[in-house]
């Protein structure tokens, strides 16, 4: 049911999820083993990041059927140990590692006005009296 519902609004499907993201997620090491789908609570994280919606304000019902899980166990007991722990970032670093050859970097574009310069012979860097130079 959920897949067929959610298959084509451009998001990651859950066998995705439990492939590349789930495995590098924190879970606890000792207690009980969360009840909930954790494709799904990922899923509920990125629709938060990506619509920017309150957290109180998330579908959960359209993630889970009787909506027995609350916005606060979706912020408090995920995103916000994901993220102080460096879930998100193992996650990305390990995507990075296996799928790097499939980037193309030929259309990066960066943007460098906040580039720290050297200006006559000097390094740039904090100094309480001296505001930094940013050369555009």
């Amino acid at each position: 049911m959920f897949e067929k519902k959610h298959q084509n609004s451009g998001t990651l499907d859950k066998d995705t999820i439990n492939k590349w993201i789930i495995p590098f997620l924190s879970v606890g090491k000792r207690g009980f083993k969360s009840n909930f789908d954790l494709a799904s609570i990922f899923l509920l994280i990125l629709k938060r990041l990506k619509t920017g919606v309150q957290w109180r304000e998330l579908p959960i019902e359209s993630y889970f059927e009787k909506g027995e899980i609350s916005w606060q166990n979706v912020y408090y007991y995920y995103f916000n140990k994901w993220s102080k722990d460096g879930s998100f970032q193992r996650v990305w670093l390990n995507l990075l590692s296996k799928k790097k050859r499939k980037l193309d970097m030929s259309c990066v574009q960066l943007d460098g006005t906040h580039t720290h310069c050297r200006q006559k012979g000097e390094s740039i860097g904090y100094q309480a009296r001296k505001k930094i130079r940013n050369h555009k």
